[in-house]
């Protein structure tokens, strides 16, 4: 009997081929996640699990295999959007020999690194998640919804990763000048930072839908109470998500920043 052999020829490029994405949803900001970051085996089982960590990335690549921890490195500037190699790149400032900023903005973005219709989060939203967990250090950050680690961060100009177990910086798409935002967790705080665009993140991706606006409230409303999200009557708070409750039937979700 002749045996039938067959040859499966695969292309490879330097998309990635995402299988089914898991999600979580933070009833308090009403967003939706991803369930763990860009480039994790599996969800968080603890801060420091090193199986949760993911990938790091600079700011604007794509999934070129730059992101990968053990990957080479080279000291020439990319001279386009979408390098052709795999190398992170060292940098004193940013892995581009000019500026672009429009290489991670919304679902659409140039090298929109996330799954089909989830992108890179905004500061905003991060922000508004970081004000939601229980403390605002790393076991806070792990006991949210979002379960997130501190897996380190790799640094622009030698290549080195550091800091693993102590502190992460994940990626946001906003930018401030010719530096990016990050959110940062630490073992005992967390907050927003800038963060040059050759530094290498980590990336939890948002679902891409319509957000909750955060506004000032406004106090010449017929305002008959303020809930929090136990549906417990509470005074007026800053930095809280909260809902007020109107005479007219109306109710806004809302944040107060300072």
């Amino acid at each position: 009997m002749k045996r039938r052999i067959l040859f499966l020829v695969l292309t490879i490029t330097n998309s990635v081929i995402f299988a089914q994405v898991n999600t979580v949803y933070n009833p308090v900001t009403g967003r939706t996640w991803m369930d763990k970051n860009l480039g994790a085996s599996q969800v968080a089982i603890s801060f420091d699990d090193v199986n949760a960590f993911g990938d790091l990335y600079q700011w604007g690549r794509a999934n070129d295999g730059h992101q990968l921890r053990n990957s080479t490195t080279t000291t020439v500037l990319s001279s386009s959007n979408s390098p052709n190699h795999s190398d992170f790149i060292l940098a004193s400032s940013d892995w581009l020999s000019f500026s672009n900023d429009s290489l991670w903005q919304g679902v659409n973005g140039i090298n929109n690194p996330c799954p089909d219709g989830f992108r890179l989060p905004t500061e905003e939203e991060f922000e508004a998640e970081r004000l939601s967990w229980s403390s605002n250090d790393a076991a806070g950050a792990f006991a949210s919804v979002l379960k997130l680690t501190i897996g380190g961060a790799r640094s622009r100009t030698s290549g080195a990763i550091g800091n693993v177990g102590t502190f992460v910086g994940y990626r946001t798409s906003t930018l401030n000048g010719n530096q990016s935002r990050l959110l940062g967790i630490a073992i005992s705080n967390s907050f927003t930072a800038n963060r040059d665009r050759a530094d290498g993140n980590c990336i939890r991706c948002i679902k891409n839908e319509s957000s909750t606006s955060i506004v000032e409230m406004n106090p010449e409303r017929n305002l008959k109470h303020i809930v929090d999200m136990l549906s417990k009557v509470v005074n007026k708070s800053n930095n809280k998500l909260l809902l007020y409750i109107y005479d007219d039937g109306t109710v806004e979700k809302k944040i107060i920043l300072e």
